[in-house]
């Protein structure tokens, strides 16, 4: 996103905010491949995880962003645990309305084509259901929304 563009408060006066979504890491830690971190024993998350983790992020943005670290006046990251104690939506801290998987998928969420979410309706009459929890699914691309857009345009509602 870009909050500065719609709240310049959110950053000091000519500043920008750098939002890095990370969606891919998992509830819990089992331990670091590149042997850099260490992973707690329960494989919770814990603010020193979280802040390493970031740290490494932000070490590997440096190579394409030159002098970024000496930009950067303030940083907020936040964890698969912050997530979920955030928003009781986001279970295990996931951004995507459930398992990406094709077990999770198809008529297992409410799609365009199935039996009483046709066109992504509610009962609710112009009222519609789209998100990460709807066909075609999560990501960036706001598919469903696209779909619901789509069919109105064509239904002039």
């Amino acid at each position: 996103g870009q909050p500065v563009a719609v709240d310049p408060s959110r950053a000091p006066a000519g500043g920008w905010i750098l939002w890095v979504q990370m969606q891919e890491l998992p509830v819990r830690i089992k331990g670091d491949a590149a042997g850099e971190i260490a992973a707690p024993e329960d494989g919770r998350w814990n603010a020193a995880l979280r802040e390493a983790v970031s740290d490494r992020v932000q070490a590997r943005l440096e190579p394409v962003m030159p002098g970024l670290a000496q930009r950067i006046v303030g940083r907020r990251s936040y964890c698969p645990a912050d997530l979920e104690g955030l928003n009781c939506n986001l279970v295990g801290g996931d951004p995507y309305s459930g398992v990406c998987s094709p077990d999770q998928f198809f008529w297992l969420r409410p799609f365009a084509g199935g039996h009483g979410a046709r066109g992504h309706r509610t009962p609710l009459r112009n009222l519609f259901h789209i998100g990460a929890a709807t066909h075609p699914g999560p990501g960036l691309g706001g598919g469903s929304g696209y779909l619901v857009a789509q069919h109105l345009s064509r239904s002039g509602t």
